[in-house]
């Protein structure tokens, strides 16, 4: 295809590398019924991570999609979130704390965006077919002097002027969306979720061809960093994203709810227990790390009992294996952070209390957890029940694949 041949050195060179490619019919999505015409597209992209429902499990496919959400969800689908920002945007409604900042100075540094003549971005308006069409265009530096491929369609006229190459390149690519009449361009007409969803799945297809063509993605390439809020009290909230994976750093604080009802009073030393992700697990950034089901396994390494009716015993769950909702499985370690309260109980044995009090005067929270975190004893709190939020705090790092069905 043109646009590969024509694209696939920058692509290289900024890393534009694609995760691999699997839709999940699974994806639970409110308004996206069984048989919709671009159900396939935007289930590939919400497991791609590029979209992400709202918390009634709403994908919104008939809504608009503002120019700087087109962008930043654009970035994800050619992996350039890493690309450094050299431009310096003057658009007068785009300000030091615009949320798309980063989004908006790295398409112009790339050459996919120009803004409008009055030096504004207009970055919460809804971008339109043209305007789409135009982003993506600017991709590819090709120029396409023959039109004629156009001719076929019976709105070409409303196409405007400066977008006429952009939609002769797309067409010449199959890079454009003409649901619901195919003789027909609506350039004018508002871009829809569900349009974008098509073409941001059409352009994977295409990246995932080059990617196996080019044997892009066989060494780590690390893209950026993003963070992880989970838990205010998390030792660390850096989540490094690679080419071909996710890492979540040691320190980071997920959260999991155990299978079952635990009863401290019974737990038994050696003995296993399953904690499930009560939901998808996103990046503040956005990026799907993995999805809701996602297993963590654990077996109790120590039981204290107590010696007084009223009080719970203590039982240190340590966590060994992650297992995702495609079967596979990774090595992880991981220890029961803290009671659904958040507090964490120390070793108070005679020979280390005071040795570890001095510790955490000098060593920052953080370091201190990390540090000591072998002497901690986590507790669980008598008959946690199945619905009750477990803070798990990854005592390694918890390396994800890039799979769409993570």
């Amino acid at each position: 295809m043109n646009f590969l041949k024509n694209t696939v050195r920058l692509l290289i060179a900024l890393c534009f590398v694609a995760m691999s490619h699997s839709v999940s019919l699974a994806a639970d999505i409110e308004d996206v019924p069984e048989g919709f015409w671009a159900q396939k597209a935007v289930i590939d992209c919400l497991n791609r991570g590029y979209f992400r429902l709202d918390s009634n499990s709403r994908f919104y496919p008939n809504g608009t999609i503002e120019r700087a959400e087109f962008l930043n969800s654009l970035l994800k689908v050619i992996e350039s979130e890493d690309v450094q920002q050299g431009a310096n945007i003057n658009f007068k409604d785009v300000t030091p704390n615009s949320r798309y900042l980063k989004d908006i100075e790295i398409s112009k540094s790339l050459g996919m965006i120009y803004g409008y003549p009055d030096k504004t971005f207009k970055p919460k308006e809804a971008i339109t077919r043209s305007e789409a069409t135009s982003v993506l265009a600017n991709i590819s530096r090709v120029n396409m002097e023959d039109k004629s491929i156009l001719d076929k369609f019976e709105d070409t006229k409303e196409i405007p002027v400066w977008a006429l190459n952009s939609y002769a390149k797309a067409v010449n690519e199959n890079l454009y969306v003409n649901y619901p009449d195919p003789s027909k361009f609506t350039p004018q007409s508002k871009m829809t979720r569900a349009e974008a969803a098509v073409l941001f799945a059409k352009m994977s297809q295409d990246i995932d061809t080059m990617k196996s063509r080019y044997k892009l993605g066989e060494e780590d390439v690390l893209l950026r960093e993003e963070t992880l809020l989970t838990y205010n009290k998390a030792p660390r909230t850096k989540v490094k994203i690679y080419n071909n994976k996710k890492v979540i750093e040691a320190g980071n604080v997920i959260i999991a709810h155990p299978t079952h009802e635990l009863d401290t009073k019974t737990v038994k030393k050696n003995s296993t227990f399953s904690f499930v992700a009560p939901e998808d697990l996103y990046t503040e950034e956005g990026t799907l790390l993995y999805q809701k089901g996602a297993r963590f396994d654990a077996r109790v390494h120590r039981v204290k009992n107590r010696l007084w009716v009223n009080k719970q015993n203590k039982a240190l769950f340590i966590f060994d294996y992650a297992h995702y909702p495609n079967d596979t499985e990774k090595e992880m370690a991981a220890v029961a952070y803290t009671t659904n309260k958040g507090n964490v109980v120390y070793v108070t044995d005679a020979n280390s209390k005071k040795k570890y009090r001095e510790s955490a005067k000098t060593l920052s929270k953080g370091d201190f957890l990390l540090k000591y975190v072998d002497r901690l004893i986590p507790v669980v709190k008598t008959k946690a029940k199945p619905s009750e939020d477990m803070y798990l705090l990854l005592t390694g790092d918890l390396i994800i694949p890039n799979n769409p069905d993570l």
